[in-house]
């Protein structure tokens, strides 16, 4: 699928969600395939899943949309978000995922999900810092090299494994031209034997790593 089809689509997404915010993804999910058919087919070519495809809508509505008592567009993505190797799959047609059949996912990346390039992009798990980006694209990733965390991939290499664990996730980061300081605070949930499993915002956002 081209550029220009996926952001046809997220557009259609984005209206039908202003103009029905309680519709569900199926709904929304249908009525595109009315009003942007030629685009549609291509995603429904290369994104067969319906599963899959729902879960790009649900990406899709939660960006720009309504008006915050005339102050503008609100923009409801964090800019940065977490997501799996599956996931990236998703929006990122040319990564091949991990053959290891696992509920998670081993490997975890940054996605800038928002309307702007991040920059200054600082990583830190359990607070300690990890990764450092100078800037993530618009449509971009960048890996979150977790296991540098001895204490977290310790954890995994025990053959029975303790529970899930919880690890707290910061993301510090520069946006709106480099004049604005940001950043992504939350807690990402770790199976031993099945990888990370879930991201939950302290914003209240939250969603399955998959």
């Amino acid at each position: 699928m081209q550029r220009q089809e996926r952001e046809q689509l997220e557009h259609e997404v984005q209206q039908l969600e202003r103009a029905r915010p309680g519709a569900s993804a199926a709904d929304l999910e249908s009525e595109v395939r009315s009003r942007a058919p030629v685009a549609y087919e291509s995603w429904k070519a290369e994104t067969p899943n319906l599963r899959s495809r729902l879960r790009a809508v649900q990406r899709w509505r939660r960006g720009a949309r309504g008006r915050d008592a005339g102050k503008g567009a609100v923009h409801l993505f964090p800019y940065l978000w977490p997501i799996g190797e599956r996931q990236r799959r998703e929006v990122d047609p040319g990564f091949t995922p991990s053959p290891m059949v696992a509920s998670g996912s081993w490997r975890i990346f940054l996605y800038n999900c928002g309307p702007e390039v991040v920059r200054d992009v600082r990583v830190f798990l359990d607070k300690t810092a990890l990764d450092y980006s100078p800037s993530i694209l618009t449509g971009h990733f960048t890996e979150i090299h977790w296991q540098r965390q001895e204490s977290i991939k310790a954890a995994t290499m025990l053959s029975d494994g303790p529970d899930p664990s919880r690890h707290e996730l910061r993301v510090e980061f520069v946006i709106a031209r480099g004049t604005r300081q940001s950043e992504l605070v939350g807690a990402l949930t770790l199976h031993p034997q099945q990888g990370w499993m879930f991201f939950a915002g302290k914003d209240g956002r939250a969603r399955e790593v998959e």
